[in-house]
This record gives C-alpha cells, sequence and structure tokens, in this order.
C-alpha cells in the first residue's frame, strides 16, 4: 500500500464520518432532499463549485490550458462565472421562494401538470445518469493511475464513499461533504501551486520563460489561443459559443441552479453565486497558469491530461503530492454524489407517482432508488462500455438545451402556458439531441458558432410560443405565477441588503483585479519581451 492511496482512504475516511454525522440531523423530506432550505452561503458556494468542477477541471481542462488555449478557457470561464450571477438574479431566487424538494416538481407546481413534471424528471435522469456514469468511472480511472489497485477495487471504493455519503443523510450530507471536499483541493492546489511556481522561477517569469522556449504552444498567449489548424474566427468564436451554452447551463441547471433550493434566504443565494463566479474565474484561471509553467520543464508529458499527476510526482514534496492527489479525487467524488442525488430524488419524487402515507415512507423509498441507481451505475463502470463516452458527450448541456427557456419563461411570463411548456421541453430535448447526433456521424456540417445547443434552444423557444397560442393559462398557473414573486417578509432586513451589498462590492472589485492582474503578470512581460 504506497503513500498515495493511505492519503486517499484517510480523506475518504473523513468524508464518511462527516456524511454519516450529518445524517443524524435528517428530521424529515425536507432535510432529505433540500437540507431543510437552510444552508448557508458557504455551504451553498462549497457544492456548486465542488460540483462544476469535477475531475475534468484537473485533467480535461488543464490539458486544454497545457497544449494552448488558455485564453479561451480564460474566455469560456468568464462567461460561465456570468452564468451564476444571472441565474440567481433572475432564476433561483424566485424557485426557492416556493419551497419545492426538485426542480422539476417547480415546473410541474409552476403549471399545474404532472406529465410536465414527470418530461423534466426524465430528462434529469437522461442527463445526470450519463455524468454520473462518466463521473464513476473517470474517478476509478483515476484510483487506478494514483494506487496501482486494480479495476474492481479502484471502482469498488468510489462506489461505495459516493453511496455512503448520499444514501444515509442524503442532502444534508452531500452539501457538507461536498464543501470539505472543495475546500480540500482549493487548498491543495495553492499549495501546489506554490511549489511548482518556486520551481520555476516564480509566477512573475511564467510568461517571459514561455516566450523563451521554443517548446511553447504557438498562440499560447494570444487572444485566441493556439489554432490547432482552424482560423482566429473559429478559434474566438468556439470560445464565446462554449462560454455562453456554460452560462445558461450553470443558471438554470439542477445540479447547480437546483443547490439554491438548499440555501436559506434569497441573500445566501445571491452571496453564494458572487463567491461561485469569483472562484469560477479565479481559481481556475490559477490552476491553468500552473500547467503552462510545467511546459518549459517538460514540453512533452505525454498524456497532458496527467500533467497535474506528473507535477506531483516531480515537482513538489510528497505530503503536497498526496493533498493535491486526494483533492482531485474529491473533486470527482462530490460531483458524483450530487448527479446521484440529484438523479435519485428526479426518479423517487418526479418519475414516480407514489402516494406515501409518511415522509418516512418516502425517505425509505427514496433510499432504496438511490442504492439501486448507484448499483447499476457500478456495474456498467466496471464493464466499461463505450456507450458511456457517447452519451456523456451528448448529455454535457442537454438539460439547459430542453428547459432554459422555459425556466426563465415560468419566471417572466404568464403568457407560456402547460401547453406551450410541454411542447417546448420536448421540443427542445429531441432536437438538441437529434442535431448533436447529426453533427457526431457527419451527416450534416455546421460552423462552429452554431452548437446543437442553440437549435435545440431555438427549437424550444418556437414550439414554447406556438403551443401556448389559443391558449389562456389556467388560475392555478396564474396564483403559482403570484407566488414566486412574492417576497417573504423575513427576507426584507436592512443588515442583510448591506451585507449583500457588500458582496456586489466585492464582484466588482474582483473584475478590477482581474484586469490589473492580467496587465501586469501577461501583457507587461509581453511588452517587454517585444523590445
Amino acid at each position: 500500500m504506497n503513500i498515495y492511496l493511505i492519503g486517499i482512504l484517510i480523506g475518504i475516511t473523513i468524508y464518511l464520518f462527516i456524511g454519516f454525522y450529518a445524517g443524524r440531523f435528517v428530521k424529515d423530506l425536507n432535510d432529505y432532499y433540500v437540507s431543510g432550505h437552510n444552508s448557508g452561503t458557504l455551504l451553498i458556494t462549497g457544492t456548486i463549485f465542488a460540483s462544476m468542477l469535477s475531475t475534468n477541471g484537473f485533467m480535461g481542462d488543464v490539458a486544454y490550458a497545457y497544449t494552448g488555449h488558455v485564453t479561451t478557457l480564460l474566455i469560456i470561464n468568464t462567461l460561465c462565472a456570468c452564468g451564476y450571477i444571472i441565474g440567481a438574479l433572475f432564476f433561483g431566487r424566485y424557485i426557492r421562494r416556493v419551497k419545492v424538494k426538485t426542480m422539476p416538481s417547480y415546473f410541474g407546481q409552476r403549471y399545474d401538470s404532472r406529465l410536465l413534471q414527470r418530461i423534466s424528471g426524465i430528462i434529469v435522469v437522461v442527463s445526470l445518469s450519463a455524468y454520473l456514469l462518466s463521473v464513476i468511472q473517470g474517478t476509478g480511472l483515476l484510483m487506478e493511475t494514483l494506487t496501482g489497485a486494480d479495476k474492481f477495487t479502484c471502482l469498488a471504493i468510489a462506489w461505495v464513499s459516493i453511496l455512503s455519503f448520499t444514501l444515509w443523510s442524503g442532502s444534508k450530507g452531500v452539501i457538507i461533504v461536498d464543501t470539505a471536499m472543495c475546500i480540500c483541493f482549493l487548498l491543495s492546489t495553492l499549495l501546489v501551486g506554490y511549489y511548482v511556481f518556486d520551481y520555476t522561477g516564480g509566477i512573475n517569469n511564467i510568461v517571459i520563460n514561455l516566450l523563451n522556449n521554443p517548446h511553447t504552444p504557438e498562440g499560447l498567449f494570444s487572444y485566441h489561443g493556439s489554432l490547432d489548424g482552424g482560423t482566429i474566427f473559429e478559434a474566438i468564436a468556439y470560445a464565446f459559443t462554449l462560454g455562453v451554452v456554460w452560462l445558461i447551463t450553470v443558471a438554470v441547471s439542477p445540479w447547480q441552479a437546483g443547490r439554491n433550493l438548499m440555501a436559506k434566504s434569497e441573500h445566501v443565494i445571491f452571496r453564494s453565486s458572487v463567491l461561485s463566479a469569483i472562484l469560477t474565474v479565479f481559481f481556475l484561471l490559477y490552476l491553468y497558469l500552473i500547467a503552462i509553467a510545467i511546459i518549459p520543464i517538460n514540453p512533452d508529458v505525454g498524456a497532458p491530461e496527467q500533467i497535474m499527476i506528473w507535477a506531483t510526482y516531480h515537482l513538489v514534496p510528497e505530503f503536497a503530492g498526496v493533498f493535491l492527489l486526494t483533492g482531485i479525487l474529491s473533486a470527482g467524488l462530490s460531483s458524483a454524489t450530487t448527479f446521484l442525488s440529484v438523479v435519485s430524488f428526479s426518479v423517487a419524487n418526479d418519475i414516480f407517482d407514489i402516494k406515501f402515507e409518511t415522509e418516512k415512507e418516502q425517505i425509505n423509498f427514496t433510499r432504496i432508488v438511490v442504492f439501486v441507481i448507484s448499483l447499476i451505475a457500478f456495474v456498467v463502470a466496471y464493464f466499461n462500455l463505450a456507450s458511456i463516452r457517447v452519451i456523456a458527450w451528448f448529455a454535457s448541456t442537454i438539460i439547459a438545451a430542453s428547459w432554459g427557456f422555459i425556466a426563465f419563461a415560468s419566471v417572466w411570463s404568464i403568457k407560456i402556458t402547460r401547453r406551450g411548456a410541454i411542447y417546448s421541453m420536448i421540443g427542445g430535448f429531441i432536437g438538441y439531441l437529434l442535431f448533436k447526433i447529426l453533427i457526431q456521424i457527419e451527416y450534416i456540417i455546421s460552423p462552429s458558432w452554431l452548437d446543437p445547443f442553440f437549435i435545440g434552444v431555438f427549437i424550444s423557444i418556437v414550439l414554447g410560443i406556438v403551443g401556448s397560442i389559443s391558449q389562456k393559462p389556467s388560475l392555478g398557473e396564474l396564483n403559482y405565477y403570484d407566488k414566486i414573486h412574492a417576497l417573504e417578509p423575513s427576507e426584507i432586513n436592512l443588515n442583510s441588503y448591506k451585507k449583500s451589498l457588500l458582496y456586489g462590492d466585492l464582484l466588482i472589485i474582483s473584475g478590477v483585479l482581474l484586469i490589473a492582474i492580467l496587465l501586469y503578470y501577461w501583457v507587461y512581460p509581453m511588452q517587454l519581451y517585444s523590445f
């Protein structure tokens, strides 16, 4: 048993303890599904950012930065960060007011339609089950790489961990464990960055070192990044297209915006959105700087996805390496727990129409669903079915394409009716999926800026409007619309508003600071080099 496996097991043991301890405080269905609608800013921020990052942030995105696409990622992340603010202000705080347990149940109640609730629940299950499969498989592969253990052992450890965090304590445990994992990978990355930058001559010299290095990817520091044989327009169009896609995704998806249902107030929703946006830009930029700082030391790491793993073995002290690898694994586990809980809750609450006599019966049934879904994911991941990657690729942003329009329309329009909402959601789902498949098999050729996501959204908008023609909203729909626009008296607190305004100031200061950092550490060294 090597030191990395010991570190990982210690980390998992700590998380298990936290999860089981949190389970002691689960008293009713609200505690299990939405943490009692009583979580603070730190917990909401932690679960949102941990669920967003996953292992892909430390492996896939870092590899993309290492191969010359830092500016592309910076554009994508900046637009994505805007999604947190927009989602909180124009959607998240409104769905919290009605105290629903899942986002599909919100749509069902808003449009007075059990059918719509079931449709949106199915969309959640299709999309996030694919995510869950890919994350479990990716976490297992990471553990194999780090520990040398066999595939079954690594997947079993990952499965037991994910199941344990979720089964007993539900969202109350998941949100606390997510936050603990978030703190782990944040601190470990900051520590490893210190050692990497020190090893490479300091963060001040990153740009100069790379400009003087013949192995630096062409276009690394240009506004468009490496072109990879394409054009500047294609590179910029790709960055802005993907940025807008993720802006909408984090604004309305259940694994991101749905965490707002757990917030104890609307002020918490706004504050956590600010912190999530800042982390998305600043932390990920720091992570990418670590990746490109390694280029002069090792310009050909072989598998770029493992650049951070290579750094932990070769550039940092062993304790820091163990800390970071535990953090990377934590990022994967946190995403998996979120996906598992969201999928299981949608199956138990939104797809099945079971009348339970008591809340305890529904909690126990949900626990059975959690176990069954996690077991299926474990078995499918173990047999490494090729379709997992394909499904995960298709499902990347399908939820936002399916209900992005109807999410905002449900809050800001009384003209979209029950029928229009159903048509819109089905049309967006099928339209996105169909065009994604046609482009993937190269049956049609789509320009880089015309992502299937936008085709799905366009179809969703058209069908939502057309479907609402000649139908008037029911009294139930109108009453529910009024309900989500009714501010709770508890929210009207001068001190709370003053504190929230400070977060707004923090967001402005962060924007100015980002500009200053880029000018001093990026633009200024390039100007010196050009002379």
